[in-house]
């Protein structure tokens, strides 16, 4: 397997990340309209955005990966 190939192979496994974890922000975010709507602001609420924070962050990181190998692919 060429190194291409590796770099290609990696940037799909990412950007499959990437699907993965939007589903769980727009999921997440749902969630938290509807907490809110309903005035409940208990434990409940504060762990959802908690995670939803979390997944936000991990969403930058996987879209900085993704960035560094295309300049990787472009370098190739």
């Amino acid at each position: 397997m060429g190194k291409i190939d590796k770099v290609k192979e990696v940037l799909n496994s990412l950007r499959v990340g990437l699907s993965i974890v939007s589903a769980f922000i727009i999921t997440l975010g749902g969630v938290l309209g509807s907490l809110y709507k309903s005035a409940t602001i208990d434990l409940l609420f504060w762990l959802t955005f908690v995670l939803e924070m979390i997944f936000i962050m991990v969403g930058f990181i996987i879209i900085h990966k993704i960035k560094i190998k295309t300049n990787e692919m472009e370098d190739l």
